[in-house]
Parts: structure tokens; sequence; C-alpha cells
């Protein structure tokens, strides 16, 4: 068993050997947590006892018979000078010899004393962060905690500030690992000095301006494949009559290139993960867990002959595949988990994707490439994974880490706390994209990929992933649009690079619980159409013809209507005009009404003022918001128990159950003279999930309207809307077919 805590509110954990490296969601407080290798007894937990400066030892008393002397030769002057003249010379050869080998003793004896200050002082921060986690879990109420968390977050901080220190003096001075590392892993000490990461695709493919294609989904699984970097190519499972079929397709060709029937159900083995698609079409990579004889297993498919090209044994007994992808025409990485000596070590593997030989193996940090955090560049020479604080870059010629560093470092940011949420490469690998979901804020940061050098693309405020997960997205996060010219962020919004602008979204089915994902072209996108499962009463749709179709982009529109925001021209809401605004609180479960309109007002006000708008009393267009709350959904209760194979997150049900707070609200334009409605939208936010400290219905209600104030600070509002019937609203909202 692997035993941990959670960084943030350090409730204890205990998880499986074989669930080392993987992310896991605290149930006390919500943070993400990584589960730590085996072997490295959490080296990234900030509360373990490092170990202490090794201290000399004392000279030994000597024994009796040393203390007898030899009175006949004690007092011999002949004796006393020739012995003091040879250790004179022995002690200057000893000096000169040492002291080349082993520097100057000053500096050692400095380093030494700089690790015993550092020492002593996260000795007592560590002791401090103890205190202040006993205190919040004693402490009742929100205002209680609150100093509580800033102080610890102060002593963190101060805490990883010793910890790299530390980590500097040691390697520094030439310490060496210990004995129980294996010994291929890579020693080599990263190279922090950045050097040229381009890679340019093989080949590009040439998008028509128009599209019909058109693919039958019926029985088909939600199992799409496309290869790491951007290719015409597309992979799509099918159920059909309890048989598995692959169809490969070219979307640049509106042509299917083969059919292929793989039995990926066979008794006592697993199919391991999504299947990886080869960037020109011609390979399918498949992992399989064999739980008989405890082996992973990879298999390279022949797509245009249908045949099985290669299989061969991942790891050894015992071992597990985490990811696996193909990363070049020939050739294709994995990541196991494999036991040794008794404990997990993670190895990155380099195979030929033809004969499941394999080239080169090197063992990694667990927490490396992790859950699909990492992007290979577009010709497949380069790897560059995330965690929540950190950026590794591999190549993935040598399989050695090249590149490593601290997140807030890299991108130089003013937020208190950030993470990247997705990350991606420019179809011409010169550039590296990352979707960061800040404190306050949703940044898009572009990382020139020649020098290093980063800057940002865009900074949306508030939480664009809290406003948009209702419905929830299958798709990446972040996507670059293949002509380099904007992202689409979370399948919804796309952002035009040059202006820095929000110009269309997409939107949602009705009646959708799960967004299908959206593929992006330079001209139009691919989507699927019938995706909603259930109609507004809840019952299920019969006879439905789920097809994969071409959306275009009226793209003269949305240039048309930028060409006019830009000019500034005659428009019902234009750039930097000035506005009014008006919040209206309906029916409430908890709270003052007039606490709550003010917080909304001056969301709403920030959210507005992003935009460039100026808030003015009386004017002649109104921006409205009106909010009211009712009953929400009812929460099951669970309680903290000892995780089991059975029960993976170690949850146990109480039979109890919480009635949480949902906020319904509407967001309009209106003129005030008129009171004609220009634009509306309406949104209802009802919790199904939370982690609470007070199983209270007000604390889940407090928790609910915290998550809304940052939904509201992303939502999309119009910041264009024209008199002129041609032109369109900015952003356009482009409808999905249904």
């Amino acid at each position: 068993m692997i035993k941990f805590e959670c960084e943030t509110c350090f409730q204890e954990y205990k998880v499986r050997d074989d669930r080392a490296g993987q992310v896991l969601k605290c149930k006390s407080c919500g943070s993400k947590m990584r589960v730590p290798a085996g072997d490295d007894d959490f080296e990234d937990d900030l509360y373990e006892d490092f170990e202490e400066p090794v201290r000399p030892t004392r000279k030994k008393k000597p024994t009796s018979t040393s203390k007898k002397k030899n009175s006949n030769n004690s007092n011999n002057p002949i004796t006393i000078i020739a012995g003091v003249c040879a250790f004179g010379i022995a002690f200057f050869v000893a000096y000169t010899f040492v002291g080349g080998l082993f520097g100057d003793k000053n500096n050692d004896e400095a380093a030494q004393h700089e690790l015993v200050n550092i020492s002593q002082e996260l000795k007592q921060l560590r002791a401090k962060m103890k205190e202040y986690s006993e205190a919040v879990k004693k402490a009742t109420t929100n205002e209680e905690r609150k100093p509580i968390l800033n102080k610890m977050k102060t002593t963190l901080a101060r805490i990883k500030e010793l910890r790299a220190k530390q980590k500097a003096s040691i390697a520094a001075n030439g310490e060496t690992r210990s004995s129980d590392k294996v010994a291929n892993k890579n020693s080599s000490s990263t190279s922090q000095e950045w050097v040229s990461l381009i890679d340019h695709p093989r080949t590009i493919p040439k998008w028509p301006e128009v599209s019909q294609i058109s693919i039958d989904l019926d029985h088909s699984t939600n199992g799409r494949i496309h290869p790491h970097s951007v290719s015409p190519y597309m992979g799509q499972w099918y159920d059909v009559n309890r048989a598995t079929h692959l169809d490969v397709w070219n979307l640049v060709t509106e042509k299917k290139v083969n059919e292929l029937s793989i039995d990926i159900k066979r008794s006592s083995i697993s199919y391991k993960g999504k299947a990886k698609l080869s960037e020109d079409g011609k390979y399918l990579l498949l992992a399989f867990q064999n739980y008989k004889e405890l082996i992973p297993r990879l298999e390279c498919w022949d797509v245009m002959n249908d045949k099985l090209k290669a299989e061969w044994d991942a790891g050894p007994k015992g071992s597990t595949i985490e990811e696996y992808n193909i990363c070049s025409p020939t050739r294709a990485i994995s990541k196991t988990n494999e036991k040794v000596d008794g404990k997990f070590h993670a190895f990155l593997k380099l195979w030929d994707l033809t004969t499941g030989k394999l080239i080169k193996e090197r063992e990694i940090e667990s927490l490396h490439l992790i859950n699909s955090s990492y992007k290979i560049s577009p010709g497949g020479k380069y790897l560059i994974a995330h965690s929540y604080s950190d950026l590794y870059v591999y190549d993935l010629g040598s399989l050695d880490l090249i590149y490593e560093t601290k997140l807030k470092d890299f991108l130089n940011s003013d937020e208190d706390y950030y993470n990247i949420a997705d990350l991606d490469f420019s179809a011409d690998g010169k550039e590296l994209g990352l979707l960061v979901s800040g404190s306050n804020s949703t940044t898009i940061w572009i990382v020139e990929l020649s020098s290093g050098k980063s800057n940002k693309g865009i900074q949306i405020s508030g939480s664009l992933s809290q406003a948009l997960r209702e419905p929830g997205y299958v798709g990446p996060d972040f996507v670059w649009n293949p002509d380099g010219a904007g992202w689409l962020l979370y399948g919804a919004w796309y952002v035009d690079r040059q202006r820095k602008q929000l110009i269309w979204t997409l939107k949602p089915v009705p009646n959708v619980t799960i967004r299908d994902e959206v593929f992006l072209t330079p001209n139009y996108l691919i989507a699927s159409t019938a995706t909603a499962i259930k109609d507004e009463n809840g019952r299920y749709i019969k006879n439905r013809e789920p097809k994969l179709v071409a959306v275009p982009i009226p793209e003269q529109k949305i240039s048309d209507s930028l060409s006019a925001y830009e000019s500034k021209s005659d428009a019902i809401l234009g750039a930097g005009q000035e506005i009014s605004i008006n919040v209206n609180i309906g029916e409430l479960k908890f709270g003052n009404a007039d606490e709550v309109k003010s917080i909304l007002t001056d969301v709403m006000q920030k959210r507005l003022e992003a935009d460039g708008f100026k808030i003015m009393p009386d004017q002649p267009l109104i921006f409205k918001l009106e909010y009211q709350e009712q009953d929400g959904n009812k929460l099951q209760i669970t309680k903290r128990t000892r995780p089991t194979r059975e029960n993976l997150t170690g949850r146990a049900a109480t039979g109890k159950s919480l009635q949480s707070t949902a906020a319904a609200f509407k967001l309009s334009w209106v003129e005030r003279k008129s009171n004609v409605t220009r634009w509306s939208k309406e949104a209802l936010v009802n919790p199904r999930f939370l982690i609470l400290r007070d199983a209270t219905a007000e604390e889940a209600r407090t928790k609910m309207f915290e998550g809304l104030q940052n939904r509201l600070m992303a939502e999309a509002i119009p910041y264009f809307i024209p008199k002129d019937e041609n032109l369109s609203m900015l952003p356009v909202e482009i409808k999905l077919p249904e």
C-alpha cells in the first residue's frame, strides 16, 4: 500500500501499489493529488521528515593498551625530529592531493552550513503546517478557516522555495542517488538551456473549402480516433452483432480507407485505453492486459490489409501500461509501471511499430505522462508533458528528459495559482499553445519553440471550464486551428488569434447531456447529428439516425461584422459604449437579497468592463441580470472509508441525503426606451456533486454561489449588436445540427 496525504487539506490516504502515478481528487477538499510511486516515499510531500546533515562521528576513546607509552623511545630527540619531518611531508602530500580531489574545504563547509540552516527552517515550517492543519480541522466556519488557510498558503510557498534551494545545493555538491534506484534510470542532469524544439510535420493536409462528407454513425461508439498530429485520417468504432469494427476514413477525400474487424472483448483480456492511429492512416496500435498472466501486450494492425502486423509483450509479469501512442510512421512509445525489487518504477519505452522490437527504454519519474497530459510534436521528435506545476520535454529519439521547469517561472504569470488544462502544437510545429486555468481567469499562452519564449495569446475573465461544463464535452479542451488563425476552446468557443477576440460560439443541441467531439478545419467543422438521446420530457428518442457531417462557418458574415465593429459604425451595441447594469433578485434559499445583488452587480461590472464597456447610470442600453434560487438536486452523503478493489474511491453511502440549492439566471441586453430585448440567455446551475466540510444545506448553497460567480465572469455575452440586418451579432452563434 502507498500512504500519502493531500497537500491542501492534509487528509491521509492509502491506496494500492498499482495506483502509483494516478491523479485522484481529494474527497475532503476537491484538490487534485497524485499518487506517488512506491519507491520514492512521496518526495513531493512537503511534510515528511527531511534527512538531517551527516554529523561527524566522534573519535573513539583510546584503548588501555594504546595509552601505554614506550618509555625507551619517547624521549629520543632524533626520533622526535625524524617523526616530525615525516609527519610534515605526509601532511603536505595529503593536503595537496586531497585538496585537488575535493576542492576548497571552505566552500564545502559553507555548503554544509547552508544545508543545515535550510533543514532547520524546513523543520520549523513543517511544524507550523501541522499546527495550521489541526486548526483548520477544528474550525467550524469559513470565517475561521480563511485566515488559517492564508497562513498555510504563505508557509507552503516558503517550503517550496527552500526545497528548491536544498535540491540545488545537494546537486551542486555531487550528492549521489540512493542505492535502491534502478541502474538504468536517466541519471544525467536535465539541461535547462532551451534548445530549438521546432518539429515540422511530414505532410500538411490540404483541406477543401467546402465538404459534403456524411458518415453513418449508427451502432457507433464514442471511440473516435485521431492521430497525434494534424492528419486527414480518422477511425470510428462500431459494435455490430457483438463484433467490434473500426472504419478508417480520409476526411479530405471523404472516402473510407478500410474496415477492420478486431476482437477487443477477449476472455480474461481487457482493452486498455483508446486505440492509436498513425498519421498516414496505415497502422493501428492497441493495448491489452492479460489478467491471468498479468502481462501487458501491444498489437499493431495493418489498416490497409486488415491483418495483425506485430504483437509483443510491453512489460514483464505484474506490470501495467499507463500510456501508449504512435509517434512516427514506424515507431511507438509506451509508459509502463513495473515492479523492481518489490517497488514500482515507471519506464518510457520506444518500439518498432512494425516488428515489436524494443529500440530503447528509460526509467522516468512516475508522475510524468499521466492521464494523457502530454502531446507529441507534429514530426514525432519531441513529447511535451505537464503536471499541475511543472512542464517536461522529452526527446523521443534518445528518451532523454531535455528540459524541465516550474510553470510559474516559465510563464511568469501574476496569478495566485493556476494549472494547465490542455496543450496543443501548431500544425507547422513552430509553436506550442497552453490553455491555463488561473485563480481569476482563463489564459492562452503561446510558446515559441525556437527560443522557449512565452507570451499571452488572450486572457479571459473567470473560469471558462465552469461556464462551459454544462453540458460536458468529450473532446480536447484546446485545439489549434490547422491554419494557425485561432483556437477552439472546450469545443464551444473560437478565439481569433490576431484580434484576441471571441468571434464565434457553438450552440449546444437541446437536451444533450454530453457534447460529442467537434473536429476543426480551416473552413468548416465536422460534427455529429442526433446527439440528444432523450427529449425535453426525459423520454428516449426512437429511430435516431446519427451522422457525421460538415458544418459550414459563415466566414464572410463574420468578417463583415468584425469590420463594422472595429470601425465603430452605427450599432445598437458597439465598442467602448456606455451601458447600465440592472440586477433583479428573486426568491433566495439563503442569504440577504441586498448582499446578493451587490455581489452579482460587482461581478457583472468586472465582466463587462473586460469587454471595454463603460458602466454609467441611466444609459439607453441596459444589461439585465435576473437571479433566483430554488431547490436543486438531492445529493447523497457519503463518508470516507478504506479504499478497496470494489470501492476504489473509498466512499461509503450513509443513507442520508442533502438538499442542494440551484440557481436560475437570465442575462439580456434591453433597450431602455422601447423595452425591446435584443439578446437573452437563460441557464440553470444545479449541482450534481459537491465537496463540503460541513454537510449542511446552507454550506451547499454557499459552494454553488461561489461557482456561479466564476461562471458569470466567463459567459459569452454579445459585444456587438448591429443595426444592419446583413451583419451578425458578435460573437456569432453557430447552431450544430440536431
